[in-house]
């Protein structure tokens, strides 16, 4: 071992005509490796079980939430392939060709979702009965295994059709592409929770000036995390509005949000926290990546020294592993909906006021 670094192949350096490096890690990223998937591999499980067991959280934005806790667990299992093939499998074998394969599409598959998943709250916002009219839990389903099929295909092509040849190790030349496909959906993520921010705070301020036409008896009030305040279930139907939006009970009743003061100030906080915490994590885990990656390819069309970012590299490439940590912790800390399911699944016959009343 060389440098605190281990390689699992019999290659050194930089194979240059097809911009190959060999896997490795230093025993800072096996630490780091160690620690995520000691820690995120059970979280990531407890937000599945808790989604797939409760009916409460059988709607279209848990159900994108599911399809996140996926690929994040598809992303730790990667991770274990490659300490497998640092530390266990022999060079050039079948778990070493599998992880270079591999690499790279779960995250970007990841990114795919997390865009579809902010349109879908978009359009529970600005279309409220549209969306509870065709956006289902089987749609959901559907449409996240055919992105990630179609995501797998397209990044798998240069493998497939003999492009690129399959060899043990990182292709600099198609994670310079991944990356760059990245870099456009986290500008799109990023312009996506913007507008939804905006057209959110319009529906707000509107609400200010226009009191509803309706009494609040008859008012199902839902916050983006899809927790509601609602009156006695007698005088409410079995279904409930999801995301940011407040339905009227009437079946072709207008939607509206309510407009106390109380309200509004809470909705508001949540919907700026929202924002903050998507576009924060997508900023500051995804950054560097670019950064490094944009700089190395322009390095190498200098023909300068790159010898220094190519070892930023595999530091940079932690952020997708410390993203699927972050990401369920962030989502088991802010709703309050998973805290009243998991608390319903430890102890079925409580009820909490919080359970009821969101504000």
């Amino acid at each position: 071992m060389e440098g605190g670094s281990i390689n699992c192949t019999n290659n050194s350096g930089l194979d240059v005509y097809w911009s190959v490096t060999p896997v490795t890690l230093s025993r800072v990223e096996t630490i780091i490796h160690l620690i995520c998937l000691s820690q995120g591999i059970p979280i990531n499980l407890l937000i599945g079980v808790v989604i797939a067991r409760n009916r409460r959280l059988h709607n279209p934005r848990n159900t994108f939430w599911l399809g996140i806790i996926v690929l994040n667990l598809m992303t730790m299992f990667m991770a274990v392939l490659k300490l497998l093939v640092v530390h266990v499998a022999k060079p050039g074998d079948f778990t070493c060709l599998l992880f270079s394969a591999m690499t790279g599409k779960p995250y970007t598959i990841l990114l795919f979702v997390m865009l579809l998943a902010t349109l879908d709250r978009y359009v529970a916002i600005t279309h409220p009965l549209y969306h509870r009219k065709h956006v289902t839990v089987r749609l959901v389903i559907i449409v996240q295994l055919g992105i990630s099929v179609a995501v797998f295909f397209l990044l798998s092509m240069p493998f497939i059709f003999g492009w690129i040849p399959l060899r043990c190790g990182f292709n600099l030349t198609l994670s310079k592409w991944t990356m760059l496909l990245r870099s456009i959906l986290v500008s799109l993520c990023i312009t996506a929770q913007v507008k939804v921010y905006l057209v959110t705070r319009k529906y707000l301020r509107q609400a200010e000036v226009q009191p509803p036409p309706i009494p609040l008896q008859q008012l199902i009030i839902a916050t983006h995390d899809g927790d509601e305040l609602q009156p006695p279930p007698s005088t409410l139907p079995a279904e409930s509005s999801s995301s940011l939006s407040v339905a009227n009970t009437h079946k072709n009743a207008p939607f509206f949000v309510h407009r106390r003061n109380k309200t509004v100030s809470k909705l508001e906080l949540e919907a700026s926290l929202t924002l903050i915490v998507g576009v924060l994590s997508l900023c500051i885990i995804t950054a560097p990546m670019f950064v490094v990656y944009f700089s190395l390819s322009v390095c190498q069309q200098l023909g300068g020294d790159c010898s220094a970012l190519t070892s930023l590299v595999v530091y940079v490439r932690q952020a997708a592993l410390i993203h699927s940590v972050y990401g369920p912790l962030i989502y088991m800390i802010r709703s309050r909906e998973f805290a009243s399911a998991v608390r319903k699944m430890l102890q079925p016959n409580s009820v909490r006021l919080d359970d009821i009343n969101y504000f």
